[in-house]
């Protein structure tokens, strides 16, 4: 079962690997909330319409009176949306235009969209949930118990050379140079297999280190997963010490 779940975590991070660009979004209309904010992995609730650029609707969740559920940052969206909505809170409205290459380019979708259509979507915030892995900055992790943590660099090597490690680090790469997950990081990682087992990922600025935070605690069920802020470059800045 654990082979088939570690199976399943690598094709599932092969996936993620590929880093967006928000510039291209555009938001035409912006009410601000004032509940929990949307932030990389947060769990929403929305209800929204869309529409083509000459107005004509193609969806609406409000038409069906069921808010959609998804996460951000696990492609369950179109690009789009996981860049469109980062930021917003509960109880805001957004209204984004989203060019064909964030949303369903060339092909279209559903005989509704046709392919390289800009879309317009008025979204609504109902519920907002964090991730259920937890973000720990530099001054948290140098003030934890040493001996009750256990600091994870996920680098390549080179980068290890380059600027050293926090003390204590297990050194295990996660990725290659070209983003690619490495299946030999799961067998090196087992030495970790207690689910309760308190874990630090530590990346160079600590958006691939959540990625991989958010795949151990989403989809191998561990409940003790941190990613450090800002990586070995939000270290660095805090003046801390590398081995």
């Amino acid at each position: 079962m654990r082979f088939i779940k570690y199976l399943f975590f690598f094709i599932f991070l092969l996936n993620l690997f590929n880093f967006l660009s928000a510039s291209e979004i555009e938001i035409l209309e912006d009410i601000p909330g004032n509940g929990p904010e949307i932030i990389n992995h947060s769990k929403v609730a929305v209800h929204y319409i869309g529409t083509l650029e000459d107005g004509t609707e193609f969806d609406s969740s409000f038409k069906r009176n069921e808010p959609f559920l998804f996460q951000i940052g696990v492609r369950q969206v179109i690009p789009g949306w996981e860049l469109g909505l980062i930021g917003m809170k509960v109880g805001g409205k957004r209204t984004i235009k989203i060019p064909p290459n964030l949303a369903y380019g060339d092909s279209g979708a559903g005989g509704v969209i046709p392919p390289n259509s800009t879309l317009i979507f008025n979204i609504d915030v109902l519920k907002v949930e964090p991730p259920l892995y937890k973000i720990i900055n530099p001054y948290e992790l140098k003030s934890m118990d040493q001996d009750d943590i256990n600091i994870i660099d996920i680098r390549l090597k080179k980068e290890w050379k380059k600027t050293g490690v926090i003390k204590n680090s297990n050194k295990i790469t996660a990725f290659d140079e070209k983003g690619n997950f490495l299946e030999s990081f799961l067998k090196k990682f087992n030495k970790f297999a207690d689910l309760d087992i308190k874990i630090i990922f530590v990346s160079s600025e600590g958006d691939i280190s959540s990625i991989l935070a958010n795949g151990f605690v989403e989809q191998l069920g561990y409940r003790n997963i941190f990613s450090l802020e800002g990586g070995i470059k939000e270290w660095k800045k805090y003046g801390y010490e590398l081995k």
